[in-house]
């Protein structure tokens, strides 16, 4: 038998770094809005004869086997992936391999993205009773043990449901509502925002710490930017409802200048440079995705420019990604 599953990774709007727990507490709720993209995981389930478990990753060639799933080891390349096969016992044997299409350190949430990958596919193997939102507890707690630092959750969301997403995390839990639009309305938004890879990969981890501890010892402009970055988002959210492009530039600009206060290496000379070049160009706006530090970066190009910023881009150096938006999340297939 084999199961087959995919999700999205994410693009982040506004609001990254409000989904880390327990920072969107102490600001009195958080709002990320971020939209699945087709790029995205894989990961491919083959059930064996035996309890053994043989882990492969086809990005960095990095395999891993055991005699059964608790004998794991923790620690190594693989860790993240063997923590989940771990934490969700399957009942047999399993060759499991796994794919990105992006590498990790794109600031698109591909190890989230692989963890909601993973764990959906081990529940329909399992035929386990748990939800989404069980999905998403867990998936926050492993990937925290992986990484060492706070995790923030709103990658799962993007990865689990697709689409664009404003995500609130309250007191009483998380609350996703999907922002709808029209068709025409999603081409344009898909030919107007350029993705693109700076070329400098990086560990979000690190600069989310160092986020989380500035904020904490109150160092800086940290507050005060992460106030104004919840501000924005609200004006993301209300632009991308109303359809409002020049709107969406000036609040996309907002959060840029705001993310680089919250803490040092959120941003980089290289991505500096390649911003001025696509605003010369045309471009609107521009952010680094996730936490910055390096990775991808989204480009709010101007009515007309699409071509004009995306051939800057690549000119100074980034590699201009496709992608659209995706039409839904975790897919998961079975066969014999």
């Amino acid at each position: 038998m084999t199961i087959e599953a995919r999700t999205p990774f994410r693009i982040d709007l506004a609001g990254g770094t409000l989904d880390l727990f327990p920072l969107y507490l102490w600001e009195q709720g958080g709002l990320t809005v971020n939209m699945g993209i087709s790029l995205g995981s894989h990961v491919r389930l083959e059930t064996r004869e035996d309890a053994a478990i043989h882990i492969r990753s086809q990005d960095t060639g990095a395999e891993q086997s055991a005699p059964t799933p608790q004998e794991l080891e923790l620690g190594g390349p693989l860790d993240l992936v063997a923590r989940i096969i771990r934490f969700y016992q399957p009942r047999q044997g399993l060759s499991v391999t796994t794919h990105n299409d992006v590498p990790c350190g794109s600031g698109l949430g591909a190890s989230s993205s692989l963890l909601i990958a993973l764990s959906g596919a081990l529940r329909q193997l399992n035929h386990a009773h748990i939800s989404d939102t069980q999905l998403i507890s867990y998936g926050a707690n492993l990937e925290c043990q992986n990484v060492g630092v706070p995790v923030g959750k709103q990658d799962y969301y993007a990865a689990l449901y697709g689409g664009i997403n404003a995500i609130y995390f309250e007191v009483e839990g998380d609350r996703v509502e999907q922002i709808g639009m029209n068709e025409a309305f999603r081409q344009k938004l898909e030919r107007r925002l350029i993705l693109s890879f700076t070329g400098e990969p990086r560990f979000s981890g690190a600069t989310n710490w160092s986020m989380f501890r500035a904020y904490v010892d109150d160092e800086g402009n940290t507050r005060r930017s992460l106030r104004r970055i919840k501000d924005t988002a609200f004006r993301v959210r209300d632009a991308i409802e109303a359809q409002d492009f020049e709107a969406l530039g000036a609040a996309l600009a907002e959060e840029w200048e705001n993310r680089k206060q919250l803490a040092q290496g959120v941003s980089t000379e290289q991505i500096e440079k390649l911003m001025r070049t696509a605003s010369e160009a045309g471009a609107l706006a521009s952010k680094a995705c996730g936490a910055g530090g390096g990775g991808c970066m989204i480009t709010l190009a101007g009515t007309g420019r699409e071509q004009a910023v995306s051939q800057a881009l690549e000119a100074g150096g980034a590699q201009v990604l496709a992608y659209r938006i995706a039409r839904q999340g975790l897919e998961v297939v079975r066969g014999d």
